[in-house]
């Protein structure tokens, strides 16, 4: 049972590490693509730019604004399904299938199926603790755009039976700090 709850933690931290390091090298990437296409964006009209900001404000504080944060909560889980190869390749033999999926209600769920059915059982309300604070990060940077966002983290058998199923949401993030902060 600790070997699987160490597979567990470490293949969340793993999760968020390959997120965290592969969006700096992308965004690496993207300022050197972006310094090299601002020079040619220099050459169109400011009306254009102007015209797009007051769609995007006017889309912001409308009510539709929910379906913009509809198109960036895709946005997030179309960057982070990016990752699944590199997250692959560093739990090969661990998981036969890592999958990001969008749920509902701003859900970003992490489906996690095991190579092999060691037939034990998980303690999903033991590990979520430690579920949690390892999916902090994650949530507080989901949080700063989409507020009510939370995380599910699931994990199946071989022959996709559930083993366990941890909802995150951000109460619970919160809780890590106010436990940790006295003040």
């Amino acid at each position: 049972m600790k070997k699987i709850v160490k597979m567990l933690v470490i293949g969340v931290v793993l999760t968020s590490l390959a997120a965290c390091s592969a969006n700096e090298s992308g965004t690496n990437a993207n300022n050197a693509a972006n310094k090299e296409s601002s020079t040619e964006q220099k050459s169109e009209s400011s009306s254009t730019v102007a015209s797009s900001e007051i769609t995007f404000a006017e889309e912001s504080a409308s009510p539709e604004g929910e379906n913009s944060n509809s198109s960036i909560f895709d946005f997030m889980i179309k960057a982070a399904q990016s990752q699944l190869p590199s997250m692959k390749e560093q739990f090969n033999g661990v998981y036969s299938n890592i999958e990001i999926l969008a749920g509902e209600n701003h859900t970003i769920v992490y489906q996690f199926t095991f190579t092999e059915d060691n037939g034990l059982a998980m303690d999903a309300a033991a590990l979520k603790p430690v579920m949690v604070e390892q999916m902090k990060p994650i949530m507080d940077s989901v949080n700063g755009m989409i507020p009510d966002a939370k995380i599910q983290v699931i994990y199946l058998r071989p022959d996709l039976t559930e083993l366990g199923n941890i909802m995150i949401t951000q109460e619970d993030t919160n809780a890590i700090s106010s436990e940790e902060d006295p003040i």
